[in-house]
């Protein structure tokens, strides 16, 4: 019994570990749906598909791999320019048809790509109107599909 008290400390140390967990977007689990509910879902031929689970909307290929996107009228995020948006500990990203990320999501707010450009927003925030969400402030810049400011 003396030896188990003497662990308990040792054991509490050792589980504070300085280094940070794999955050959930680089979790290869996370980011594909189980088999068993992969096998009920009907892709009509498409390749990739919308689905709303967990409360969210989220493209999912026929390889059960899965990306959560933005809602967009009630619905998932449309591809545009062949990018749809993606929102990832809180910020906006672009991510292609074979739901891979594009450009990282490192912008507060991001309209969709329109003939090769996107306008984007850091350090604006989310003000609620009503039934809706208003975007405050920030500085607003146009982007090409690299990422690269437009002047």
């Amino acid at each position: 019994m003396y030896h188990l008290l003497k662990l308990i400390p040792l054991l509490f140390l050792l589980s504070c570990s300085k280094s940070n967990p794999i955050p959930k977007e680089n979790n290869l689990a996370n980011n594909y749906v189980e088999a068993s509910f992969l096998e009920k879902l009907d892709f009509k031929g498409e390749e990739i598909i919308s689905v709303y689970m967990n409360n969210a909307f989220y493209y999912v290929r026929k390889d059960g791999k899965k990306i959560q996107t933005l809602t967009y009228d009630n619905g998932a995020d449309p591809f545009s320019d062949g990018l749809a948006r993606t929102k990832i500990n809180g910020k906006v990203g672009f991510f292609n048809t074979n739901l891979d990320i594009i450009l990282k999501p490192i912008y507060d707010f991001a309209f969709p790509f329109h003939d090769g450009e996107a306008e984007i927003c850091t350090g604006c925030k989310e003000k609620k109107a009503g039934e809706y969400n208003m975007l405050d402030g920030g500085k607003w810049q146009r982007i090409d599909r690299n990422g690269l400011v437009i002047e």
